[in-house]
């Protein structure tokens, strides 16, 4: 006689008084997801959508939702679909390598909503029309690889919702645009960089509210995965990234803005396998990039006194800071503007801009040492500076599943700063202890 065994499943967050939790689909893996309510605008109750994973709830809210979320089915990859409200319309969604992608029937006229998915990726729902209630059912073909001639790509992001697109550019024109999906808004942009391997050029995003890292795998024009990295008190900012232990994966330095104590994570598939302190230094200097100031073939720390203008390399390896250079002062009226191979194929040089007149100057540095100076000339102070790349790329396509590309520097143009904060985001203060990541968390 079989033995039925029922276990209660109540969302923590859930507030019974408004409505509880209501699960709604399973997959082999016994990973759940469904509904809990809890009190909204008087007189209303919120849906969000969750998921049990490993008897963890994790909250799933569309950024795009005005009045919740609801999550109905799961596959075996992992991928849920759902969905949200605008006002009192349904709108389906797909959530899938940490993205969120809106579904809405093009007949539909009065919301869709979308019910279930299965391990192939077909999804099934309904939507409303003049005519009544209907189902549908979806397939969705992912963004084509980019078009040949490609090489370099650019993404950029919707500040309203949270949308992001890429770009395929090529020959000075864009040659293909595509959706990569939406993030909530309270995720902002830090940099690019090799997170996962060789073959993927991944996103860096920060959560401005807890401070927790999420990174996204992107090949091919698509998203293919999406791992969160952990959490670090938001009185640790972000500084740089380069690679710190000689494993051709992208390091994170973050700095702590109460004591000015610096400290590297070693990344690599998508897990912070290491950290280490590097070490404190007076908040009077600041960080001006990363870059191969020595020669040696690793990643340094450029410092700049915010009082003198005065310029300190710091050299890194094996995540250990091994020796420190004074290089020079140049009047503070030069702000940071970025570091590329300005002056030849492979170096490491620093550009500052002048905040008076607009005008450009390169640094050229060498074994420590600056070696030459040059005026780059002069552009308008309503023109930003953007960014740095390698021209010519190495090979066709920053975002093109291939090895060897170089990505000199990537900015985070999606809000202002001054230019000392160039390769920062800037976020609220924290008091929290730094936690370290040395496992992910779920």
């Amino acid at each position: 006689m079989p033995i039925y065994t029922f276990t209660t499943l109540d969302d923590p967050s859930a507030t019974q008084l408004a409505g509880g939790t209501h699960s709604q689909g399973i997959n082999d893996a016994g990973q759940i997801v469904g509904v809990y309510d809890n009190p909204g605008l008087p007189g209303f109750f919120t849906p969000h959508g969750f998921l049990l994973s490993g008897g963890i709830y994790t909250t799933l809210d569309d950024p795009l939702a005005t009045f919740g979320t609801q999550a109905f089915g799961i596959n075996d990859a992992g991928q849920i679909v759902g969905t949200y409200f605008i006002g009192t319309t349904p709108h389906g969604f797909l959530y899938s390598g940490g993205t969120y992608t809106t579904i809405d029937d093009p007949l539909a006229t009065n919301g869709t909503i979308a019910n279930g998915i299965n391990d192939a990726g077909q999804i099934v729902g309904t939507y409303n029309n003049a005519t009544g209630q209907h189902g549908f059912l979806l397939a969705i073909t992912p963004n084509p690889p980019p078009p040949g001639g490609t090489t370099a790509d650019m993404i950029l992001r919707h500040g309203a919702d949270g949308q992001y697109e890429i770009y395929d550019i090529g020959n000075n024109a864009i040659l293909a645009g595509f959706s990569l999906g939406a993030v909530l808004t309270d995720w902002q942009f830090v940099t690019l960089g090799r997170f996962f391997g060789s073959d993927t050029t991944d996103m860096l995003l920060r959560n401005s509210s807890t401070g927790g890292f999420e990174v996204y795998n992107i090949s091919n024009n698509n998203i293919t995965n999406a791992a969160f990295l952990g959490t670090v008190g938001l009185n640790w900012q972000s500084a740089g990234f380069g690679d710190f232990n000689h494993d051709s994966m992208t390091d994170m330095v973050l700095r702590n803005s109460s004591t000015g104590a610096f400290e590297v994570y070693n990344i690599s598939n998508n897990s912070i396998i290491n950290a280490a302190s590097l070490g404190a230094v007076g908040l009077n200097w600041q960080f001006s990039g990363i870059g191969n100031f020595s020669g040696l073939g690793e990643s340094d720390m450029i410092l700049r006194n915010s009082n003198t203008g005065g310029l300190e390399v710091y050299d890194i390896a094996n995540n250990q800071l091994t020796s420190a250079a004074f290089i020079g002062t140049v009047g503070l009226d030069w702000q940071f503007a970025g570091i590329g191979p300005v002056h030849g194929a492979g170096e490491s040089d620093l550009v500052l801009r002048n905040v008076n007149t607009g005008a450009f100057e390169v640094y050229d540095i060498a074994g420590n040492t600056l070696v030459g100076a040059a005026s780059l000339g002069a552009v308008g102070l309503d023109w930003q500076m953007g960014g740095f790349a390698v021209d010519p790329p190495t090979v066709s396509g920053t975002f093109t599943d291939i090895s060897n590309d170089q990505l000199v520097q990537a900015m985070a143009g999606f809000g202002g700063g001054a230019g000392d904060d160039s390769d920062s985001v800037v976020l609220g203060d924290d008091t929290s202890q730094q936690t370290l990541l040395t496992t992910p968390q779920a």
